[in-house]
């Protein structure tokens, strides 16, 4: 909220996507490509995944800070 109310946009949704989704890696594409099987897969599911947007009431959180961003930006532009 710091950086929203100097009006630095762009930090505070750098901020947002941090906390949001971190930085940790997800898995893009096919898991099953070749025949063979690959020997990390099953660390790939979300169940095994300890994450901040698994808990209903963070996730409410998150949105409704994402859509006050959203909001400040409209309204007050940096300009």
């Amino acid at each position: 909220m710091n950086c929203c109310m100097k009006r630095d946009y762009a930090a505070a949704s750098d901020h947002y996507i941090r906390i949001a989704i971190g930085n940790s890696r997800w898995p893009i594409g096919a898991t099953m490509v070749g025949i063979h099987e690959r020997s990390a897969r099953e660390k790939i599911h979300t169940n095994n995944v300890a994450h901040v947007m698994n808990d209903e009431t963070t996730r409410k959180y998150l949105t409704s800070f994402k859509r006050l961003l959203t909001f400040c930006e409209r309204h007050h532009p940096t300009g």
